[in-house]
């Protein structure tokens, strides 16, 4: 893992006065001291801005090739987009899709189609043939829907009933439908790849750029850092005080406490992020929010995680994250 950031950095810089200074530091203080003075370039927004110089970045960043299956209630489009390695392209697109209702989804029976970011799942088969010959689920109600108590489920990519039955913006109940010979070819694009689904009412909410991104990847290693060296303010900083609730829907003064309790322990602790995800969320608040999922390794003298870690982020006027919903 070392040696990736080490090439990274030297890629990055194109210079041999920073070599230099990392081999004066490693002769002088270790290989731990190295990794330090990388992690802290990697909270610093310019090496980001160098870094992603050159990628799409407007549909968000990804470790992995992706599909991206972009659905406009407002325009009735759906539309695929492949994210690979900073290169994005369109693959498909149809118009007149029927979804349900307008409007922010709030809870089960409204037949409103939710608004925001989603995984999408494998293909299946719904055994009722009025959705079609398959269906795609997506996972609403995500964390964020959850902790906002928003209720309802079964918010699919389907087709239409193999009975010939009439579909309207009612009949869909929240979902979204193509006609059946649609959802074939919808199915071979994105069959074989990694896929995530998102909602929008309004073309340039689900959009974000280079600048954006590299503010998000620095904030991420600055509360990381904090995070590491058990810096209570700095690292509850990074969090929404009015907006933000863990996954158990606690608010900001009880993680608070529970952070300061943990922290003032100032255990000797490694955090490792990889796979960093970081997509646009769409809302009708028309507000910069993220949502990010990366793979955490953690280790303290009392405490081992190795898994994903998810979070909802806001941007605020200066260009720094803040969490306002974590798993």
């Amino acid at each position: 893992m070392f040696k990736k950031i080490f090439f990274l950095f030297l890629l990055s810089f194109g210079t041999s006065i920073f070599a230099s200074d990392l081999a004066r530091i490693y002769l002088n203080e270790g290989l731990e001291a190295v990794g330090r003075e990388l992690e802290k370039e990697l909270a610093n927004k310019n090496f980001w801005l160098t870094e992603l110089e050159g990628k799409d970045l407007s549909l968000g960043y990804y470790s992995e090739r992706t599909a991206i299956v972009l659905t406009n209630k407002t325009d009735k489009t759906l539309k695929v987009f492949l994210y690979n390695n900073g290169s994005l392209n369109q693959v498909f697109e149809q118009s007149n899709v029927l979804t349900g209702l307008m409007g922010d989804k709030q809870k089960e029976g409204d037949l409103i189609t939710p608004v925001g970011f989603y995984d999408l799942g494998a293909k299946f088969d719904p055994k009722n043939t009025y959705y079609g010959p398959f269906a795609f689920a997506t996972d609403y109600p995500n964390l964020l829907d959850r902790v906002n108590d928003k209720t309802g489920g079964g918010i699919w990519i389907h087709g239409y009933p193999m009975d010939g039955t009439r579909l309207d913006e009612y009949k869909t109940r929240g979902c979204i439908a193509l006609h059946n010979h649609i959802l074939v070819d919808f199915s071979k694009i994105i069959d074989k790849e990694k896929n995530v689904y998102a909602m929008t009412e309004n073309k340039e909410a689900f959009r974000t750029n280079k600048e954006d991104i590299a503010s998000i990847m620095a904030s991420l290693f600055a509360w990381k850092d904090s995070w590491t060296v058990s810096d209570i303010d700095r690292y509850l900083s990074f969090y929404d005080e009015k907006d933000f609730k863990r996954f158990d829907k606690s608010g900001f003064k009880e993680f608070a406490n529970m952070k300061r309790i943990i922290f003032s322990r100032n255990e000797d602790k490694t955090i490792k992020f990889s796979n960093i995800n970081i997509s646009p969320y769409p809302n009708l608040a028309n507000q910069k929010m993220f949502r990010i999922t990366f793979y955490q390794d953690y280790q303290a003298t009392n405490h081992r995680f190795r898994g994903n870690k998810l979070l909802y982020v806001k941007l605020d006027e200066n260009g720094k994250m803040k969490i306002i919903a974590e798993r």
